[in-house]
């Protein structure tokens, strides 16, 4: 008999695994749920707030992607079956009504995480979605030239964003990257940490580094969405718009679902990322003891794929760990810099690495067509957009 794999998030983990489980010959046994039509490839949508690159380049529609069948829904509860061994093992309560499931994964990644600093939910924005870039793109078409843009956390997303920015728009001191440890980037080599903040700094960025935002202060006089970033030793810094990226929490999803987990709100899972509920897996940044990185979700997902699929044999077979093989940031337009199979590197060469990782991540979704027009700078909407004229807008 047929076991029915639902999986739960079309992100990097959710795509890797339903994609694997196709090519292991599953694929109508599948059932993915997501409350959104497409995949979006979160690790590029940094050009899409910067008003370089049009949203479609960076969406792959879920309809149509593959031979597993796609409900978009939200997921608002979960039953699993009273009886140990009972087919279906449970339901999932959907907004497009219930869904069965013998095995169940959840794949529904991390949602911004402001520390509980006063005044972020009402005065910054995140760059965490398609939906978050579109709106600092627009915010940022409204400001007049020169108004200060503050982005908040020095990790790859702030990083990423504020080269961007420096790039497109010319910097001029306007720009200003904050981050609380002692330098950008942190996990990267002390050596591209000082080269990508001289990069930065080339492109009119300033970076402050060992610098906490303690609390936000809305300010309408500034901007129409302006305040003032108050720091722990008390100085402040005015802005025209905050971009918070200091990082991400677990999904609160899977705590409000019974599911067990630790401190932190990531799902407590064993080896082979089953949680102590029978037949229900977590991975990605929902997970404990992943690191939040597109490229442990996808591994994930795809060694979660064999195990999923010789338990429908009925034969077992252990997921295998996550290994990464590096890191990659995006530096502006054919710049980047990290490390590849333990290897440092800056300039042209890490931004074509990245962009040929970006093309295989098109290809695993969307086939071999999508990823060759998007190496190749073909695809819908792929071509980098003009830069603005004087001024914001």
């Amino acid at each position: 008999m047929t076991k029915q794999i639902v999986v739960v998030g079309g992100g990097y983990g959710g795509i890797s695994l339903v994609r694997r489980l196709e090519a292991l010959g599953l694929g109508d046994d599948v059932t993915l749920i997501d409350r959104n039509a497409s995949h979006t490839v979160l690790t590029e949508i940094h050009q899409v707030a910067a008003g370089a690159e049009r949203p479609e380049t960076y969406q792959i529609p879920f309809a149509g992607m593959g031979s597993f069948h796609f409900v978009q829904a939200e997921v608002t509860g979960l039953e699993p079956a009273a009886t140990a061994g009972a087919s279906p093992a449970g339901y999932l309560a959907t907004t497009a009504g219930p869904v069965s499931y013998d095995l169940l994964v959840f794949a529904v990644g991390g949602v911004d995480a402001d520390y509980g600093v006063p005044g972020v939910r009402e005065h910054a924005l995140t760059l965490h979605s398609l939906t978050g870039a579109l709106t600092i793109r627009d915010r940022l078409a409204e400001l007049p030239a020169g108004t200060p843009v503050l982005i908040a956390g020095g990790g790859f997303t702030g990083v990423e964003l504020a080269a961007e920015l420096g790039e497109r728009y010319g910097g001029g001191e306007n720009i200003t990257l904050v981050e609380g440890a002692p330098a950008i980037l942190p996990g990267l080599p002390r050596r591209l940490q000082r080269r990508a903040r001289r990069r930065l700094g080339a492109l009119g960025v300033n970076v402050l580094t060992g610098e906490f935002i303690a609390r936000v202060e809305g300010d309408a006089a500034a901007a129409p969405h302006g305040g003032m970033a108050h720091f722990a030793d008390g100085s402040a810094l005015p802005f025209g718009l905050l971009v918070w990226a200091c990082g991400v929490r677990a999904n609160p999803l899977i705590a409000r679902l019974g599911i067990p987990v630790d401190r932190a709100g990531r799902a407590i899972v064993g080896p082979n990322l089953e949680t102590p509920l029978p037949g229900v897996y977590v991975i990605g940044d929902a997970a404990a003891g992943a690191p939040p990185t597109a490229q442990a979700a996808s591994q994930q997902g795809g060694a979660l794929a064999l195990h999923l699929a010789a338990r429908a044999a009925g034969r077992t077979a252990p997921v295998r760990p996550v290994r990464l093989l590096g890191a990659l940031v995006a530096l502006g337009h054919g710049y980047g810099a990290g490390v590849v199979t333990g290897l440092p590197l800056t300039g042209w060469v890490p931004a074509l690495i990245k962009r040929a990782n970006v093309a295989r991540w098109f290809r695993t979704a969307g086939g071999w067509a999508m990823a060759l027009r998007y190496f190749l700078g073909l695809a819908p909407g792929a071509r980098r957009l003009a830069r603005p004229t004087p001024g914001r807008g």
